[in-house]
């Protein structure tokens, strides 16, 4: 059973109003709509009609709404009397990071001791739709690699600085260098993350204002396939130095000495700010958020940062 249904239906019947329901809960108005739309079609019934400017329940409404508002109540009692809501499942919306493919792992199986009948799904979100997503109520956390968290429909949890490098074929022209000016990548080939990735807008920026002529031969979404197209000298790419580091030691990829200020954004993790956090889920950000962060390098030091 899906409570969250009943409980946009006695949102919109209390306030008989879509959008102001919406608002209130935290969703797209179009999340909105099709929640009572799933309603209608479970129940055969046509649950508000519309009187002048209002959304009234019909007749069939009303008696489903009185079932609804005793569903959701003993949905909150249950979650009080067992045992703090110790069992259940929330959505975390993930891209093909550092956070996904690297780190999560560890977080989740010392989680999984901690809460044995609580399951985290992971849905795959593009890094430039988190946002909805979460306001839409389809994940309930997710991941975001911001410099500025303007949103205030949105609540930022600082995870850690992540830094991206460029890395290159170990024959190629550039890595025999030892300094690479942002002009040496003019007529260069760049394997891009597809577009709104923040670090590629910030990369491309400094290329643009510095003049630098280049080629996007490939926009890939996946940071595996990027490392293994610059192993096969497809081009060079800026990527999360953590997820590399193995393939530079052993000598299959080059870091490219980029004379620029370091390429770093913080990693958040995010949620509505009216969404109510249960005792798992706060002790899933604060595993994620503590000093102590399981199988995870630290990034590489450097005196300077990148203007934004």
């Amino acid at each position: 059973m899906d409570i969250s249904v009943y409980k946009t239906a006695l949102e919109v019947a209390k306030w008989q109003n879509f959008t102001k329901a919406a608002d209130m809960l935290g969703y797209a108005q179009s999340s909105v709509t099709s929640q009572i739309q799933k309603l209608e079609a479970d129940y055969g019934i046509e649950m508000f009609e519309r009187i002048g400017k209002k959304m009234k329940p019909t007749p069939a409404g009303e008696e489903l709404l009185r079932y609804a508002a005793k569903l959701v109540r003993l949905y909150e009692e249950s979650k009080v009397s067992v045992a703090g809501q110790t069992a259940g499942s929330f959505i975390l919306g993930t891209f093909e990071t550092t956070l996904a493919s690297y780190m999560l792992p560890p977080y989740l199986g010392s989680f999984k001791k901690l809460y044995p009948q609580f399951s985290i799904v992971l849905g795959e979100v593009a890094e430039n739709d988190i946002y909805r997503s979460i306001k839409a109520g389809e994940c309930d956390m997710g991941f975001v690699v911001e410099d500025s968290l303007l949103d205030p429909d949105l609540r930022f949890e600082p995870i850690r600085e992540e830094e991206f490098i460029l890395i290159a074929h170990p024959d190629h022209p550039l890595a025999q260098r030892d300094v690479v000016h942002p002009a040496d990548l003019n007529g260069t080939e760049l394997l891009m993350s597809t577009q709104g990735c923040r670090c590629r807008r910030l990369f491309e920026q400094m290329l643009r204002s510095r003049q630098v002529k280049y080629t996007i031969p490939y926009e890939i979404n996946n940071y595996e396939t990027v490392k293994k197209c610059v192993m096969h000298g497809l081009g060079i790419s800026i990527i999360p130095k953590t997820i590399v580091l193995n393939e530079i030691k052993t000598g299959q990829l080059a870091a490219l000495p980029l004379h620029y200020p370091a390429f770093k954004l913080m990693v958040h993790l995010c949620y509505h700010v009216k969404k109510q956090i249960s005792k798992p889920m706060r002790a899933f950000i604060e595993s994620l958020c503590g000093t102590t962060q399981p199988e995870w390098p630290a990034p590489a030091q450097s005196d300077t940062a990148l203007p934004l």
